[in-house]
């Protein structure tokens, strides 16, 4: 549900990650069960790996890491960061400050999208920069999701994007056998 504030900027409230993201079920046999939506490509990028915060960044940079870093992207990067760290982001030094730069740069270059930064330049250098990493869980995927909606001037989250791969790894925690 989306809210305006007193300031008239739009804010969301509610957000399930249900509402946005579902995935096809099969038996052990093979056959489908329940809904039978295809899975996304956030979710075919993690099958195999851990479903960890970091790990929905690294599949969020295979499915769109060739896209400029937006500010969509900064915002779902600072809330897995401060969530997989426990709140602790160490100014110079994060993924969400090389973001932050890399947004920054992009506004300044304009329309010369050959010379922008890309998601997957950020996250290249998680593994080196998030010392700290955790199993996404259902409030986890809500609040990226909600951060990306609020950042978004579409109102919608990105295709194979942060949101949705953070969303793809809770689901997978939740039902591993997808």
């Amino acid at each position: 549900m989306m809210t305006a504030s007193k300031d008239g900027a739009s804010s969301f409230t509610n957000i399930s990650v249900e509402e946005h993201f579902s995935f096809a079920q099969s038996s052990p046999g093979g056959q489908f069960v329940g809904p039978t939506e295809d899975i996304s490509t956030a979710a075919d990028a993690l099958i195999g790996r851990s479903a960890t915060l970091t790990e929905a960044l690294k599949a969020a940079a295979i499915n769109v890491g060739h896209k400029p870093v937006e500010t969509t992207d900064l915002a779902a990067i600072k809330e897995v960061e401060a969530r997989a760290t426990g709140g602790k982001i160490e100014s110079g030094d994060s993924v969400t400050s090389v973001a932050n730069e890399a947004v920054a740069r992009n506004k300044k270059i304009g329309e010369e999208d050959d010379k922008k930064i890309r998601l997957r330049d950020i996250v290249a250098e998680i593994d080196v920069k998030v010392k700290r990493d955790r199993s996404v869980t259902s409030e986890d995927a809500e609040a990226v999701v909600e951060a990306e909606l609020n950042h978004s001037p579409y109102n919608h989250v990105i295709p194979g994007g942060i949101a949705e791969s953070v969303a793809a790894a809770c689901k997978l925690n939740r039902s591993p056998s997808l």
